[in-house]
């Protein structure tokens, strides 16, 4: 009989869950500098290697978990996303990557990273928006 932590029933649980239906997403990153007025340009690219995600269509509101602001003080953020992506902690994704769907379960067009969830202590949580 093995003695699993929670941490460990959590990961396979998981891992089992995005591995069922799981969807490759190459993410790009944009690079941006800062200009001679302080704004900030687009200076390049960086794509990632393809990383595993398992995503769903999502229909409802959404609370916007903050890092600096706790949702139990009853200050939330309400953001909007056509997909929710679901992926392991060691997943590379930050706020602004995109990717384009050509096939598949996604419509044809570029999609981008509006948020990342910063609870990831057991998975991680993404919304992403089509963009076109």
């Amino acid at each position: 009989m093995a003695a699993f932590g929670e941490q460990q029933v959590r990961e396979r649980l998981l891992t089992n869950f995005i591995h069922e239906d799981p969807v490759e997403i190459e993410l790009v990153r944009p690079v941006f500098t800062t200009d001679a007025t302080g704004g900030s340009i687009q200076v390049g690219t960086i794509e990632l290697d393809p990383q595993t995600f398992y995503f769903y269509p999502f229909k409802r509101r959404l609370t916007k978990e903050i890092r600096y602001n706790p949702q139990s003080f009853g200050e939330e953020k309400v953001e909007y996303a056509d997909y929710i992506l679901i992926f392991m902690p060691e997943v590379d994704i930050q706020q602004g990557d995109y990717f384009t769907a050509v096939a598949g379960r996604l419509e044809a067009g570029r999609y981008s990273v509006e948020f990342v969830s910063p609870r990831q202590w057991d998975r991680g949580q993404a919304g992403i928006l089509f963009r076109g």
